[in-house]
């Protein structure tokens, strides 16, 4: 018995090493050169199938803005007709879908979710954590992420995005069997022996 359970316990560890490191891909969008109605100039990368997780990243950009100026902004620096905001867009088999401030409405300004445009990138980024997204991928597949805009000329700034691999339900399950078994195995009894003198 203490044989197998020693043997299970080495490859359910050996399993958990040999899972794969789901580092998140960094994805770098730039307000002009990634910027476009279309995508057509955005940033393609290719994926695993899996789920992943979408959210903003603050290095090396924290925010762009599609405006010359800043203009109208509240006491707080929200809600500004013209400023800075975190959004974009990313293609997934000809199909369009939208993240972050206004979902990337483009000239129509942040709508519902959020506090319209902000004063500075910097506050912009501080409000960004409200905007979670994912996406599921069924086949490895090209994901296009741009910045949706079409007068570009007064844009700066930019936006990274984080797109990190959530484990798939098998992956926990053999962490769990592997931590169970390594644990089980630590909290067996230890012998100890004891010397008798004559």
């Amino acid at each position: 018995m203490k044989f197998a359970l020693t043997a299970f316990a080495a490859a359910a560890l050996a399993t958990m090493t040999a899972l794969p490191a789901q580092a998140a891909t960094i994805v770098n969008l730039n307000g002009v050169a990634n910027a476009s109605l279309t995508g057509t100039n955005g940033v393609k990368v290719t994926l695993d199938a899996g789920t992943y997780n979408l959210s903003f990243l603050n290095s090396p950009n924290l925010a762009f803005t599609r405006f010359s100026s800043v203009a109208g902004c509240d006491g707080a620096g929200k809600n500004c007709v013209q400023g800075w905001e975190n959004s974009a867009r990313y293609i997934i088999d000809g199909t369009t879908y939208l993240f972050g401030d206004g979902a990337g409405s483009g000239g129509l300004g942040p709508l519902g979710v959020g506090d319209g445009y902000y004063s500075s990138a910097a506050l912009s980024f501080a409000n960004s954590g409200i905007y979670q997204g994912s996406f599921k991928l069924d086949t490895a597949s090209e994901v296009t992420f741009f910045i949706y805009d079409d007068n570009l000329s007064d844009n700066s700034g930019g936006v990274s995005l984080s797109v990190a691999a959530v484990p798939e339900p098998a992956a926990w399950m053999m962490m769990i069997v592997g931590i169970g078994a390594i644990g089980g195995l630590m909290r067996r009894k230890r012998t100890t022996a004891s010397v008798r003198y004559a």
